[in-house]
């Protein structure tokens, strides 16, 4: 079995980490409250995933990743990060295809379960092979305002050294070059190894003026802004869609672990009667866009259903879509007797159909029981809506 390090002193956040483990039977949890004692049990234990935070007694959890690039360079690691701590949005999205995986509090067990299964897909497939680039680090030295000299290599000839004060890069050198044109250099490097020092009183000379952002293209993730809605019927619906939708994000990520392993699979998607998205899974395949097909797929469900009811065969359950490009499956929630939602999936052409078919048949049941609304007001207003 797996085993799963996390690293977190906030005792709360340990407890509803404890819980969700409770309840999802992949792993085996281990966790340490201090960068010390998470060295430990990585010197003696074997684990799968490191999750951290980074503001840690007896040393900062940089210090813990910078130990990960040194010795276990290919082991997934997850950054926890403070409610109060800015996110790093990745322009090209290597930042949610990585080693190096951030996720800021509060979130869901749901999510940070999706994060491990993603971490550990990747390393199934060879992806996490060469280690973490020097792009997804960067951000977190502007996070936890870092002052150090950095020492970094990768390979066996590129070695370069950064110089931080408080998250600010003052300056950077290689073999051939210092100051901007260093650290751009360095920026672009994969399979890195770090090693931290304090930083000495002569290297505090600031020769560079661009900011450690900007070296990992990236931006600040800024929270979503709610529009105020008016209250029509559409509006209320979307709100509605919206409270149960977030549950069902939550649960959806907790289970579709096992799909990923699964050949083929591509992204599963939770929709409306309406063909509105709730909740999907496509957090390391940036090239899926449920949004696109879902209307379209619903429609072609509700339409079945009709004509298939009128030809005396009962409503439809299910049905599969084969293209050129894939297979999209559609499974309806009837069967469960639990609102009126639709599970699409989609796969590649030669994917594994029947185990993807059967495992939508066992973790569909148990998504729907983590809405907790079983015959509730607001889900029954969002279903009351059949088409057919």
């Amino acid at each position: 079995m797996d085993k799963v390090l996390i690293v977190e002193n906030h005792r709360s956040t340990l407890e509803q980490i404890r819980a969700g483990f409770r309840d999802l039977h992949h792993f085996e949890l281990l966790t340490a409250s201090s960068v010390k004692i998470a060295t430990d049990i990585l010197t003696s234990t074997r684990i799968a995933v490191l999750a951290t935070g980074i503001h840690l007694p007896q040393g900062d959890g940089l210090d813990l990743l910078g130990l990960m690039t040194r010795k276990y360079p290919s082991i997934p690691c997850i950054v926890i990060l403070e409610k109060d701590d800015p996110k790093p949005w990745f322009i090209d999205r290597t930042g949610h295809t990585g080693v190096l995986y951030y996720l800021k509090k509060p979130f869901s067990f749901g999510r940070l379960a999706s994060a491990i299964f993603v971490g550990l897909n990747l390393r199934d497939e060879g992806q996490t092979r060469n280690g973490m680039t020097m792009t997804n680090f960067l951000p977190l030295l502007a996070i936890a305002r870092k002052t150090c000299r950095m020492d970094i290599k990768s390979g066996t000839r590129q070695k370069g050294i950064c110089y931080l004060e408080k998250g600010r890069l003052l300056n950077a050198r290689t073999a051939e070059l210092e100051g901007e044109a260093a650290a751009k250099q360095i920026a672009e490097w994969r399979g890195i190894h770090l090693s931290f020092a304090p930083l000495a009183e002569k290297d505090r000379q600031t020769r560079t003026n661009i900011d450690l952002l900007t070296l990992a293209k990236a931006t600040w993730e800024k929270g979503a802004r709610q529009a105020d809605n008016s209250q029509t019927p559409l509006a209320y619906e979307s709100r509605t869609a919206a409270r149960i939708g977030s549950k069902l994000e939550d649960a959806l990520h907790k289970h579709t672990g096992i799909l990923r392993s699964a050949k083929g699979y591509k992204g599963l998607a939770i929709v409306s009667s309406t063909g509105q998205v709730l909740a999907n899974d496509t957090s390391y395949r940036a090239d899926i866009d449920f949004s696109a097909i879902s209307e379209m797929a619903n429609q072609i469900y509700t339409d079945c259903s009709r004509h298939l009811s009128r030809k005396g065969l009962g409503r439809c359950r299910g049905l599969s879509l084969h293209t050129e490009q894939g297979i999209l499956l559609v499974h309806n929630t009837d069967m469960y007797t639990s609102g009126n939602y639709r599970f699409m999936a989609l796969m590649a052409e030669d994917g594994n159909c029947f185990f993807i078919q059967t495992q939508l048949k066992t973790i569909i049941p148990k998504i729907l029981s983590e809405v907790a609304m079983p015959g509730g007001t607001e889900s029954k207003r969002l279903s009351a809506k059949k088409p057919f």
